[in-house]
């Protein structure tokens, strides 16, 4: 394991330098033989996360594979901004072994769903099988205060605590950070009390 990070309210892009030093990008070094950088949930709605990774490492001249679950407008939008487009499904060890091939570094990051975990150990297999060299977990702040025998009632905040154990086992090179929350979200919540 390469490290976790847990962070209070940030701005989003503090979050992706982060990432962006996992990912080659120290020291101004390219790292351009470890081909693309995969990312999951490019496309996403809740909190765009994994879209807003994308666009900010294109807009840096990295090499991103955005991994999409169907083609839509949102999939052509990323295709136009220069990323390479691969439709897969997290929870198919097929898709994620086809998606993952020919990266090195992993950006993952997925809402929390029933199939959370099984997504999660599934990259973790497929990322070990391939051999990638950086994979940087988005998980949440609350893991941090969790343990076997100290975890919460919320079913989403376990499925992240299991997930990042899993990842652990795996031995894979992992930087796993853990947002409370990011400014860009906050803001539009706040906004309407702030103007009160």
């Amino acid at each position: 394991s390469m490290g976790v990070f847990g962070i209070g309210l940030i701005p989003f892009g503090f979050a992706l330098q982060s990432v962006q030093y996992w990912f080659g990008e120290r020291e101004g070094s390219r790292m351009a033989d470890n081909g693309s950088i995969l990312v999951t949930g490019a496309a996403g709605q809740l909190g765009a996360v994994g879209r807003t990774v994308t666009g900010l490492l294109l807009e840096r001249g990295l090499p991103v594979r955005a991994m999409v679950r169907r083609e839509d407008d949102r999939a052509a939008g990323l295709r136009a901004a220069g990323a390479e487009v691969v439709v897969g499904d997290l929870l198919e060890p097929a898709d994620v072994y086809r998606v993952v091939s020919g990266c090195r570094r992993v950006y993952f990051g997925m809402s929390v769903s029933a199939g959370y975990l099984e997504a999660t150990v599934t990259m973790a297999a497929v990322a070990r099988e391939v051999g990638v060299n950086a994979l940087v977990n988005m998980s949440q702040m609350t893991v941090s205060q969790m343990s076997i025998q100290h975890t919460t009632p919320s079913p989403q905040q376990r499925q992240h605590w299991l997930s990042e154990q899993a990842l652990a086992w795996a031995g894979l090179p992992v930087v796993t950070i853990r947002p409370t929350m990011f400014l860009e979200s906050f803001f539009p919540l706040a906004g309407s009390t702030v103007r009160d």
